[in-house]
């Protein structure tokens, strides 16, 4: 089941989070080009979902507090117009927001949508490996893109979600997260996140494209000890709980710019901040492409997302395969 607030509450709290004390009801209302009497009915529909609104009389509504959670309007009513990330579309449960993003594509759900759950009952990853997260732990969502790029670029976009993740984590905290080629963000050489991207194309250029990503957040260190592979999550790293929705927010925004830019036709910044946090940058690695093993020295990412790998004095740009780096467990 979906969990949200209509979309008109959600312009309410927009309202309230922008401004600097108390906001006129008469103002509010013309804005939204409804009655006070209708917006009167927002408020309160606001206040039964847990946020506190104080309403005073000759003064107008103050926002005092949020509610915990991933509530589609506490997302939506901070992310700009036409922003990836709209609209946001959050459910308690679901078998992957993968499939769901796809089985809403092909129904006609447009771009820049994006779905999230609390709950993952058949969560995924790479190579049909099980994602596994205990129920409102960790950010799980998936962003339905229709870049009409060609099919050589989809790779960039995997990219995109992985520098998204560590820029809004660097942004909210101190932590330094790295990403290792293709598809995961480590920090202090645990998984944090992994990325697993889906796609249709037609005469070599790309329909619709999801991206989801799987996010360690407020993993315990009890929760991470019963993970198969050594795992990492936001909170036993930081000391913290994190908020999910502001991290959801900060991690759409980066989303955001860095794929505008692309569609700009400009990768070089994207490029560029990939290598920066580049976990492999001069190890030495073993790449596995079915039966194929090549060895040799991680030298970053090309504009494609293409891992350049140093192997008997040339460098070539290798688009799939799975890395293990030689000498680390």
């Amino acid at each position: 089941m979906e969990q949200g607030l209509p979309a008109r509450q959600a312009q309410v709290l927009a309202l309230l989070l922008k401004a600097e004390g108390p906001r006129s009801g008469q103002e509010m209302a013309e804005r939204l080009g409804c009655s006070l009497a209708a917006l009167g009915k927002l408020v309160g529909g606001l206040r039964a979902t847990g946020f506190d609104i104080e309403a005073k009389p000759n003064s107008g509504y103050t926002l005092l507090s949020e509610p915990a959670g991933l509530l589609p309007a506490r997302v939506e009513a901070r992310l700009a117009s036409g922003s990836l990330g709209l609209p946001f579309i959050h459910l308690a449960e679901i078998d992957s927001t993968n499939l769901e993003a796809q089985r809403r594509a092909e129904a006609g759900l447009g771009h820049g949508a994006c779905l999230s759950a609390d709950y993952q009952n058949v969560g995924r990853g790479r190579l049909d490996r099980r994602w596994q997260a205990p129920r409102a732990s960790c950010l799980l969502f998936s962003l339905l893109l229709r870049p009409g790029l060609a099919l050589s670029k989809v790779f960039s976009l995997t990219n995109l979600a992985a520098v998204a993740v560590c820029r809004a984590v660097e942004d909210m905290s101190e932590l330094g997260p790295m990403i290792k080629w293709p598809n995961d963000v480590y920090l202090d050489g645990r998984k944090l996140a992994g990325i697993l991207t889906e796609f249709t194309y037609q005469d070599e250029r790309l329909d619709h494209v999801v991206v989801g990503v799987g996010l360690n957040v407020n993993l315990t260190a009890a929760q991470l000890a019963k993970v198969p592979a050594p795992a990492a999550s936001l909170s036993t790293a930081s000391g913290r709980v994190w908020d999910r929705a502001l991290l959801m927010i900060a991690i759409l925004g980066q989303a955001d710019a860095f794929y505008r830019t692309l569609m700009a036709g400009d990768g070089e910044e994207l490029t560029a901040a990939y290598n920066a946090r580049f976990w492999l940058q001069g190890r030495r690695i073993q790449m596995r492409d079915g039966q194929a093993v090549r060895e040799g020295v991680a030298r970053g990412v090309a504009a494609n997302g293409a891992l350049l790998l140093q192997e008997n004095g040339r460098t070539v740009a290798i688009s799939h395969g799975d890395v293990s780096v030689l000498g680390v467990d």
